[in-house]
Order: C-alpha cells, then sequence, then structure tokens
C-alpha cells in the first residue's frame, strides 16, 4: 500500500507492508525502495500520524543517503573509481568489477593474516563476492567473507571491517564483549562506522 504525507511543503511517499507475524513497527530509509514502514496490523491512520512525527528523522536520513559515494555513479558520471578512499580514473581496458578484484583480494588477505595472528583467532576460510549491503560476514563455521568493494574504502576503514570480522570467531554476536573485543583492536571503531555512512558496498 502507497501513502503520503505533506511535511513543511515537501511530499513524503512511502509503502505500508503489513506482517502480522512483527511484533512491532519499523521504519526502513532503502536507497531503492524509499520509505517502507512495516506493520503486524497497525491502523493507516496510526501509520499516517508516525510517519508525520518521524519526518524530520526520515528526510534526514534520506539526505544522508542521497549524498553517500557510490560507484556506479562515480564511474558513469567521471570514469573513476575509488581507491582507499580516493577517486582515480579506471583505465580505459579495465571494468570496475576487474579492477576491484585486483586490488581488494591481495589486501584483505594480507589484512587477515596480520590481525588474525595479533587477535589469536584463525578463519577457516576467506572468500570474495559482490554483495549490496555488507562490507563483511562471518559464519558459524569461522568462514569469513568479504565484499569485493572493500578497496574503494579508506585503509582504516577496511582494517576496521577486517578486525570486526575476526572479532566474531570469538564472539557470534553484537553484545558488549563483542564490542570489546573490537574496541581492543581498534579504539577509534566508532570513528570508522561513521565514515562507512558515506559509502555504499555495491558494485553495481
Amino acid at each position: 500500500m502507497q501513502a503520503t504525507i505533506e511535511y513543511q511543503g515537501e511530499t513524503l511517499c512511502y509503502s505500508i507492508i503489513t506482517n502480522r507475524r512483527l511484533k512491532h513497527l519499523y521504519i526502513k530509509i532503502d536507497p531503492i525502495k524509499g520509505v517502507i514502514v512495516k506493520t503486524p496490523s497497525y491502523t493507516k491512520e496510526y501509520i499516517h500520524a508516525l510517519v508525520l512525527q518521524k519526518a524530520q528523522w526520515i528526510f534526514s536520513k534520506m539526505n544522508a543517503l542521497q549524498k553517500r559515494t557510490t560507484l556506479p555513479s562515480l564511474f558513469e558520471d567521471e570514469g573513476k573509481v575509488l581507491y582507499l578512499g580516493e577517486a582515480i580514473l579506471l583505465h580505459a581496458h579495465q571494468t570496475p568489477e576487474a579492477f576491484y578484484k585486483e586490488k581488494t583480494i591481495p589486501l584483505v588477505i594480507r589484512l587477515v593474516e596480520e590481525w588474525s595472528f595479533l587477535m589469536g583467532v584463525k578463519p577457516t576460510k576467506i572468500s570474495f563476492r559482490k554483495a549490496k549491503k555488507r562490507w563483511g560476514s562471518c559464519s558459524h563455521t569461522n568462514e569469513l567473507s568479504f565484499n569485493l568493494s572493500l578497496a574503494q574504502l579508506p585503509l582504516e576503514c577496511v582494517t576496521y571491517i577486517v578486525i570486526h570480522e575476526l572479532s566474531h570467531i570469538e564472539h557470534k554476536h553484537h553484545q558488549k564483549a563483542f564490542w570489546e573485543c573490537v574496541k581492543e583492536f581498534m579504539p577509534e571503531y566508532k570513528e570508522c562506522e561513521k565514515v562507512l555512512r558515506n559509502y555504499s558496498p555495491t558494485l553495481s
């Protein structure tokens, strides 16, 4: 179901998805699908009032998403790619996918080797893939998977993501013990998380 509100002279469109298995109402801002409200059973009037109440927050999140540096737009508009946080021209014979495969894999493997030794943990496997939303993951069997676009990020952010996933080898959650582990090896990790908001993981 589609709906709209008016807020300070602007029209905000949003979608309502009803799922009775949900326990709470959620507002999600998707860079492609826009504003989505997921609800167990609330009325349209209640949702309308809530979206209006949260409108300032929603617009601020939407503006932040629009300011994110995306690899597809940078390549299409300027023929450039991001490498370690800097925009550089891509050679005419090379595709962004090939560029990031060449740059990301050896960089991340080196960082995993260095930090797994320092942290006293060992992944069972390291793999790479294209992903739209995730920078990395750690499976229950301690297999690490990293986004092929990681080399676009500043080096300290790539390092943070490696430390983050290595920390999941010992802590399969995001509770206090996990964040204490991350902080032990990267005290400034919160600054890296702020920087990551300016980047998009997707290559396409």
